[in-house]
């Protein structure tokens, strides 16, 4: 199974969007609103690693993403 931890950074009005299109997007299995220089704070996992860099780059795509920060686990 591969996984990552991707962090994402929201403009304020699409808050609640990005929670709600977040429990539908494929790979996500955890997401967490959170307070920092971050956003959001979701794990995701999948099959292969081609399908895990797929499902990051959707979230890049997302309406009111601004930026993200992806961490793929490597042990």
């Amino acid at each position: 199974m591969n996984k990552a931890f991707v962090l994402l950074n929201v403009k304020s009005d699409y808050e609640d969007s990005v929670k709600d299109t977040l429990k539908k997007t494929r790979g996500v299995i955890e997401s967490h609103a959170i307070y920092g220089k971050y956003d959001f704070m979701i794990t995701m996992e999948s099959s292969t690693q081609d399908e895990l860099k797929t499902d990051i780059f959707a979230l890049r795509k997302m309406a009111g993403v601004t930026s993200t920060l992806s961490m793929i686990v490597i042990e």
